[in-house]
């Protein structure tokens, strides 16, 4: 039963994010697409992940997670599902730290989407994120560390954050 209305929720979210996009004009569509390659030009991005994919398990619905690039610092505030070695006893920081970023690479494998290829060290463990992101704003985060199971995301890039830090 549970896994039932999982999968119905699932399809209505699918079917209301689908339809607000239908709801957008050209202009605002375009509008939108500037705004996120602007965003990522300048390396000040926030994506609002709604999705967790554990290697091990089903996906999971998550709110009120993040991943934001701020220049050279990446703030990821991300829930961790999986199997870890080597870590501090009680589980460290996991998935919720500030750090330094090593490396940026972006490339265009798509004309669609953008890929950048991050890495960051957050003194227990070093991790390698992957995110692409689409035109319409949509992201895949694929996290690779050395001490922790791969894990992915997915999410939105949020083009309104000074109307949100203004409330």
């Amino acid at each position: 039963m549970k896994k039932a209305l999982l999968i119905a929720l699932s399809i209505v979210t699918a079917l209301v994010c689908g339809c607000a996009s239908l709801r957008m004009t050209p202009e605002e569509k375009a509008e939108q697409e500037a705004k996120i390659q602007e965003d990522l030009d300048n390396r000040t991005f926030l994506i609002d992940v709604n999705q967790m994919i554990p290697r091990r398990g089903g996906s999971k619905h998550v709110t009120n997670y993040s991943l934001e690039v701020d220049g050279d610092r990446l703030i990821s505030r991300l829930p961790y599902f999986g199997q870890a070695w080597n870590i501090p006893y009680g589980g460290g920081k996991g998935m919720n730290f500030e750090s330094k970023i090593s490396d940026y690479i972006e490339s265009f494998p798509k004309p669609d989407r953008r890929q950048i290829t991050l890495a960051t060290n957050n003194g227990e463990d070093t991790y390698v994120f992957v995110i692409q992101v689409f035109n319409n704003g949509k992201t895949d985060i694929d996290v690779r560390s050395r001490n922790r199971e791969p894990i992915s995301y997915y999410g939105n890039m949020v083009t309104d954050r000074k109307d949100q830090s203004d409330k």
